[in-house]
C-alpha cells in the first residue's frame, strides 16, 4: 500500500507543475492585457510606500494625522505634476528641433559611410537614412508628446491610488492582524519585504537626484540641448539596474554628437560613465549595501520579462515587483526553494545548520 501511494503521489507531482504553469502563465498574459490600468496604480501603490514615513514624522512631531496626510499628498502631487510639465514642455521643443537636425545628420551619415568604406564595407545608407530621417525623428518626437498628454488619465490613476492608500495605511496593519492573527508568518515578512522596499525606492530615488543634477549641470556645460529631459531621464533610469546608465547616456550622446561633433558627445559618454561609477560604486554601498539580494541573472531577466508584461514601465518596476514576488515565494513552504535559487546571498536560516538538520531527520527516518 505504502509502494501505490509513492507511485500516486509521483505520477500527480508532474500534473500538479504543470497545472501551475498554465495558471501562472494565464496570469502573465492577463496582467499583460490590464497594463495600461494596471501600471499607474502600481506606481501610487509605490509612492505610498515611500511617503508613508513622512506622514508618521510629521504625525510625531504634533500634526493632526489628517493635516499630515494632505501635506504629504500636496508635495508628492507637486513633485510628480513638475515632473509630468518638464517632460511635455521638453518634448515640445524636441519636435520643434527635430526638422533643424537634418543637414547635420546627413553630414554623419556620409562621414560614417566613408569610414566603413575604408575598412571594404560598402552601405547604401537608404535604410538608416530612411530610420534616422528628420521626418522620422519628428515623427517619433510627436508620438512621444502624443503619449505624455495621454499618460494625463494614468496620472490621474496613480494619484488617487496613492491618497486612498495613504488615507487607509493607518488602520491596514490592525485590519491584516485581524484577518491572518498578530503572529502570523505572512505579516512579518510583509513587513521585512516593505521596510525593504521602501529603503531601495528612498535609496535610489536619493542616487537617482544625485545623478540628474551632475547631468543637468555637465549638458549645460557642454551646451547640449534639452539639459531638463535628459536629468529626468537620468533620474528616472537610476531605478533600472545595469542597463539604466546606457538607456539615459544614448538620447544626449547623439543630440551632442548632431549638435557639436564627436568631441562633444565623447564628453557626454565620459561625463555619463564618472557619475555612474560615482553613483554605483561610491555612494551607493555607503548608503544602501548591497542591492536586495537578488541574483544579477535574476534582475536582468526580471527586467525583460516585467518590460514584456508591463512596457517600457515595467523596467522601472521590475526590482519592486520582483522583490515582492520572492517575498510571496518565501512565505509559502512549497515554493520557498524557488525563492531561495533567486537569492544572491542564501539566509543564515538556510545555511549548514539547517541542512544537518534535515539530514538528521532524514536518518532517523531511514533507520
Amino acid at each position: 500500500m505504502t509502494s501505490d501511494l509513492v507511485d500516486d503521489t509521483t505520477h500527480r507531482d508532474p500534473l500538479r507543475a504543470l497545472g501551475a504553469g498554465v495558471l501562472v502563465l494565464l496570469a502573465v498574459l492577463a496582467v499583460r492585457e490590464i497594463s495600461s490600468l494596471l501600471v499607474p496604480i502600481l506606481f501610487g501603490l509605490f509612492l505610498a510606500l515611500v511617503a508613508s514615513p513622512l506622514v508618521e514624522r510629521l504625525v510625531r512631531r504634533g500634526i493632526k494625522r489628517s493635516a499630515a496626510l494632505g501635506i504629504v499628498i500636496v508635495v508628492v502631487l507637486a513633485a510628480v505634476a513638475l515632473a509630468v510639465a518638464v517632460i511635455a514642455l521638453s518634448l515640445a521643443d524636441l519636435v520643434d528641433l527635430a526638422p533643424g537636425y537634418a543637414a547635420s545628420l546627413d553630414s554623419v551619415l556620409a562621414q560614417v559611410r566613408t569610414a566603413l568604406a575604408g575598412f571594404g564595407i560598402v552601405t547604401s545608407g537608404g535604410g538608416l537614412q530612411d530610420l534616422l530621417s528628420s521626418s522620422a525623428l519628428g515623427e517619433i518626437a510627436r508620438s512621444a508628446a502624443g503619449a505624455t498628454s495621454r499618460a494625463t488619465g494614468a496620472v490621474l490613476i496613480a494619484a488617487l491610488t496613492l491618497v486612498y492608500a495613504l488615507s487607509g495605511a493607518a488602520s491596514l496593519r490592525l485590519r491584516a492582524e485581524a484577518a491572518f492573527g498578530e503572529r502570523h508568518a505572512v505579516l512579518a515578512g510583509v513587513e521585512r519585504f516593505g521596510a525593504d522596499l521602501r529603503r531601495y525606492l528612498v535609496v535610489r530615488a536619493q542616487l537617482g537626484i544625485f545623478a540628474a543634477m551632475l547631468v543637468f549641470i555637465l549638458l549645460l556645460v557642454l551646451g547640449v540641448r534639452l539639459a531638463a529631459l535628459w536629468a529626468f531621464l537620468t533620474f528616472a533610469a537610476s531605478f533600472i539596474p545595469n542597463i539604466g546608465t546606457i538607456i539615459a547616456l544614448v538620447p544626449p550622446a547623439i543630440l551632442a554628437l548632431l549638435d557639436s561633433g564627436p568631441a562633444s558627445s565623447a564628453a557626454v559618454v565620459v561625463g555619463f560613465t564618472l557619475i555612474n561609477l560615482a553613483q554605483d560604486y561610491l555612494l551607493q554601498p555607503r548608503m544602501m549595501g548591497s542591492e536586495l539580494n537578488l541574483s544579477s541573472l535574476v534582475v536582468l531577466l526580471s527586467i525583460v520579462a516585467w518590460t514584456w508584461i508591463l512596457g517600457a514601465a515595467g523596467a522601472l518596476l521590475a526590482v519592486p515587483l520582483t522583490v515582492g514576488l520572492v517575498a510571496i515565494l518565501e512565505s509559502t513552504p512549497a515554493t520557498s526553494r524557488l525563492a531561495l535559487l533567486m537569492r544572491h546571498e542564501m539566509p543564515v536560516s538556510d545555511q549548514p545548520a539547517a541542512i544537518s538538520e534535515s539530514s538528521v531527520n532524514t536518518g532517523i527516518a531511514a533507520s
